[in-house]
């Protein structure tokens, strides 16, 4: 019989081990824990909330937006963003939708997304037990909530956005959005290591190039260079290069954890573009915004 005890014991294990392996594999945070984590709470009747982790600072900033706020995108034109759960839920992905047009409206990385109509603490706890449409997993959930007990909080209301010129009107302001983002959402963790870009719009779209220095710019990195490749070198696909495989490593969690972009092309970057990293922006970066 203790045979039977044993082996029940370790079929118990291997099954825990193996959901344990499956949650770390899908973590947007476990093993990234020096970086600043966003994520987009989003209500389907009580709007959206950005939601800001910063390890370094020690605090959770939490900016609700107004459900009125009408903002534009590059592939759906204007809307309320109160819309948007209800607009992606047309094809089945309501936050992940609202995800990526909080992103692009805001120039910054959202990873994340919980679809919540009450708190973030509840929330969380929802996908801790299987309960939430999210992108966390529930070891992301588990540290996630820890972060949210022993951080500090700031929540970022109305007429602050109003006072700083970002909103007025019900309308956002793309350069002061920029410019209040770029204060206080820099990522200490990736801007600490001094990582020089610079970016070559290949792909056709009028300041796209642009978009992407924003959003890398407000993440921490140098860009120091944003042109646009000739007519006839455009291309589908977004391509980042770096000289070796040591680099490809350590920048990996940015350009294909954050951004989704595919493996790198490992060859030296040319002297003329003085950076670490080049970019060659295709068509598909589109869907970031």
């Amino acid at each position: 019989m203790r045979w039977i005890k044993w082996g029940i014991v370790g079929l118990l294990v291997l099954i825990v081990g193996g959901l344990l392996v499956r949650e770390y594999r899908s973590s947007q945070v476990v093993g990234h824990s020096q970086y600043r984590f966003n994520m987009a709470l989003i209500g389907k009747e009580t709007g959206v909330t950005f939601v800001s982790f910063d390890p370094m600072e020690r605090l959770v900033l939490l900016i609700p937006f107004p459900n009125n706020l009408a903002i534009t995108s590059r592939t759906s034109g204007e809307y309320s963003i109160s819309s948007l759960y209800k607009l992606g839920s047309y094809k089945g992905e309501g936050g992940a939708f609202a995800r990526q047009k909080i992103q692009g409206f805001m120039r910054v990385p959202v990873p994340g997304y919980l679809v919540e109509n009450n708190s973030l603490k509840r929330g969380l706890l929802k996908v801790i037990f299987g309960q939430s449409e999210t992108s966390l997993s529930r070891l992301d959930a588990m540290l996630l909530l820890y972060r949210v007990s022993r951080y500090g909080n700031r929540v970022v209301r109305e007429d602050e956005l109003i006072r700083a010129g970002v909103i007025n009107n019900n309308k956002y302001y793309p350069e002061r959005l920029q410019n209040y983002v770029g204060t206080r959402l820099f990522d200490w963790g990736i801007g600490g290591e001094g990582i020089a870009v610079a970016i070559i719009n290949a792909s056709g779209e009028n300041g796209l190039g642009s978009d992407m220095g924003d959003f890398l710019s407000n993440l921490g990195l140098d860009v120091v260079m944003v042109r646009s490749a000739a007519l006839n070198d455009l291309q589908d696909k977004t391509v980042w290069q770096v000289a070796n495989e040591d680099d490809a490593k350590r920048l990996g969690y940015i350009f294909q954890n954050l951004f989704g972009f595919s493996r790198p092309k490992i060859e030296e970057v040319g002297k003329e573009y003085r950076s670490t990293v080049l970019i060659r922006v295709g068509k598909d970066a589109i869907d970031l915004f």
